[in-house]
């Protein structure tokens, strides 16, 4: 052998020596990255060699039928990963293999220093170090490459022992052929074994990377989508001739007269085997073919293995962007609410792809978090593989995918809205609470979440648009009435409600704990204020005006009670003075004020929050959130036209106390609308007083 022959042994650089142990002995949480790294390396090999055999005639003349083969061999526990890609030179191998990648190297060795448990499987593109991730799963790395029209080819070595071995060999091929001594699984290694394939350095997985079903599954979650084949070498049954008459006399065997029979030639031989390439990813990805051409049925197939459900997608949208920068994405709705939608650590974010080659699993930045019921996923061809979860969090064009995705799903919110009403108000009903979200975290899109948003009303039993709740409003009515609280059935009944329900006015009724932060952006819509019927004051005079007007047998009595109550029956001003003072006075720091309500037709009183203060709703969302919020006080307003309000009056006017009554009418106010009392068994003894009373 010449001395141009000879293996020549060189160390690595120091960085690229200190990543190596690292890599080696640190536990990495997600180790079968590496195949993904190595299977898009060759990728890009042959992305390179076809491009160069456009103006190379020699490429243009040579082997076409691009593929990537793996061929694992569970005795010698190797697994070979071959390509046919451009192939390299030897200084080509030197300046790419033995150096890794020199601009990030040591700061991906301080990552790993620190990390202890790394759990990001697009740590190790992020520094261009695809290559050395090999040294996770094997104690020995050999690569063999071939470039066309080299005079030779190159081994290159290495046990991660801070070494490699290189050296030039005859041609063969183009390609590269990177061959792993694996390491021993996790439950194979024995207890002292202080080699590489036992230490305390190996990750707690029992995963075999000479498994067949094992490599299948990894191709399938990672490089599915590679556009070349992935190929795994398997071994087959060969049917030998004759067989299947064989068969055919086997299946007539119980026809036949019974007797000794000799063993067949065919019985004594063992079953005649073939090593087949079997590709094992689908290479075009569905996302990628015109929507036309793609049937209901693939997508729903799709969506299952994509998400895991069992059910087919409520909805779902397929775009293709073209133009600077090109993107894909393929979103759904899942007919079915994630069980982990209002969790703490919910799931959220896409899938992203680079060049059809899977990145991360919950790309956040993709989706905002009030669209996180939205599953799928993105693929751009401008994104680079190595692109990491920091860089992402900067990226402008993530930014602007995510931009763009979002308008996307609302334009197609709004034309389900249009198109499919019943289907919507399903939908709305499964992810209405969530999608109220965005009115706090994206107050910008206020124009296009209000058209969409559903409502419950006063009006009937379904849902109603802000819209169409305008199209029904009253003569003189310029607000949009709402009500806010827990309980549907309890809105419904709210004594606040009853001087609306005089007049005809409807009132939009809000249940979901998000609606106090929506209210606080949606203020206004389409030049109506939203007015809270159970906050501040409120002006009901000019609602009915017109029906009033136009009364022609004048009836005083009828048009007074659309106003709140029988006026002429009721308290004077002089008199809801006094009984106000009186009840203030008695129930002290529990209430703000005491006050006559234009709000009440039938119920005595009626608990009202200050303009400007936090109602009770809120308050216990603020609790709920870790933060000290004090009871809100509240107005008590009293209906002047009551028989308990002017029983009131008469035990004032006479002198009399009124402290139990009045607390009694302050705790059924607080219970009427769904509150808790501070003290139950102070009002059990007051009613029951009352009940000796009214029975004596």
């Amino acid at each position: 052998m010449n001395a141009a022959a000879r293996p020549e042994t060189r160390d690595f650089q120091a960085h690229t020596q200190k990543l190596l142990e690292l890599m080696i002995h640190s536990v990495y949480a997600h180790r079968e990255v590496f195949l993904r790294e190595l299977i898009s390396n060759a990728s890009d090999a042959i992305d390179k060699v076809r491009f160069a055999a456009l103006t190379d005639e020699g490429l243009a003349e040579g082997d076409h039928d691009y593929r990537i083969r793996l061929n694992p061999d569970s005795e010698a526990r190797t697994l070979t990963i071959d390509d046919n890609g451009v192939g390299m030179s030897y200084d080509e191998v030197v300046e790419n293999i033995g150096t890794i990648a020199r601009s990030g190297t040591e700061e991906f060795a301080k990552v790993l220093e620190r990390g202890g448990k790394l759990d990001a499987p697009e740590l190790i593109g992020r520094f261009g170090v695809g290559f050395y991730s090999a040294f996770m799963v094997a104690d020995e790395v050999t690569l063999e490459t071939y470039k066309h029209g080299e005079e030779h080819a190159v081994r290159w070595h290495s046990a991660g022992d801070g070494r490699y071995t290189i050296e030039r060999v005859p041609p063969a091929e183009r390609g590269t052929r990177i061959t792993l001594h694996l390491k021993a699984p996790a439950g194979d290694a024995e207890q002292g074994d202080d080699s590489p394939a036992g230490g305390a350095g190996l990750p707690d997985s029992d995963e075999d990377f000479c498994n067949p079903w094992t490599l299948r599954s990894l191709v399938r979650r990672y490089s599915d989508f590679v556009r070349f084949p992935v190929q795994l070498e398997v071994e087959r049954a060969v049917k030998r001739d004759g067989e299947v008459a064989a068969d055919n006399e086997a299946a007539a065997g119980d026809a036949a007269p019974s007797g000794d029979a000799a063993p067949s030639e065919a019985e004594d031989k063992p079953p005649e085997t073939e090593l087949v390439w079997e590709t094992i990813n689908s290479m075009k990805p569905l996302w990628q073919r015109p929507s036309s051409e793609i049937e209901d049925e693939e997508y729903h197939s799709f969506y299952k293995q994509l998400c895991g459900d069992w059910v087919d997608p409520d909805d779902r949208l397929h775009l293709k962007v073209e133009g600077a920068r090109e993107y894909t994405a393929l979103m759904f709705v899942p007919s079915k609410v994630p069980t982990d939608l209002y969790a703490r650590e919910h799931r959220l974010g896409l899938q992203l792809y680079a060049r059809h080659v899977f990145v991360q699993d919950e790309c956040r930045e993709l989706m905002p978090p009030w669209l996180r019921f939205v599953r799928g996923l993105v693929d751009s061809p401008d994104l680079p593989l190595s692109i990491s979860r920091e860089q992402v969090q900067q990226d402008r064009f993530i930014q602007h995918i995510r931009k763009h995705l979002t308008k996307k799903l609302l334009d197609r919110f709004a034309e389900r809205l249009e198109d499919d009403r019943d289907a919507y108000n399903a939908f709305w009903e499964r992810y209405g609470a969530v999608i109220k979200e965005g009115f706090h975290f994206e107050p910008d899109r206020k124009k296009k979440l209000a058209p969409i948003t559903l409502f419950r009303t006063t009006a009937d039993e379904g849902w109603t648009t802000l819209d169409e709740y305008l199209e029904r409003k009253v003569d003189g009515q310029d607000a949009i009435f709402v009500m806010v609280g827990d309980d549907l059935g309890r809105l419904r009944d709210a004594p606040a409600l009853e001087g609306f329900a005089a007049r005809g006015a409807e009132v939009l009724l809000l249940t979901d704990p998000v609606d106090e932060i929506m209210l606080a952006t949606l203020t206004s819509y389409q030049d109506h204020d939203l007015v809270d019927v159970a906050r501040g004051d409120v002006d009901l005079d000019k609602l009915g005006a017109k029906e009033k007007a136009s009364d022609e047998d004048g009836d005083a009595d009828e048009g007074d009670e659309r106003k709140g109550g029988a006026a002429d029956e009721g308290l004077d001003d002089a008199a809801m003075k006094a009984v106000s003072a009186a009840v203030r006075e008695a129930l002290g720091e529990q209430v703000e004020d005491v006050r006559p309500s234009r709000r009440l037709t039938s119920s005595a009183a009626v608990l009202v929050t200050p303009d400007g203060a936090l109602t009770p709703q809120l308050a216990q969302m603020m609790r709920a959130m870790g933060q000290e919020v004090p009871e809100p006080k509240r107005w008590l307003e009293l209906n002047p036209g009551h028989a308990v309000v002017q029983a009131l009056h008469t035990k004032v006017a006479a002198g009399e106390s009124i402290d139990d009554a009045a607390q009694l009418l302050y705790e059924v106010s607080l219970i009427g609308e769904g509150g808790r009392l501070d003290n139950p068994a102070a009002f059990a003894r007051r009613v029951a007083q009352l009940l000796a009373g009214s029975l004596g």
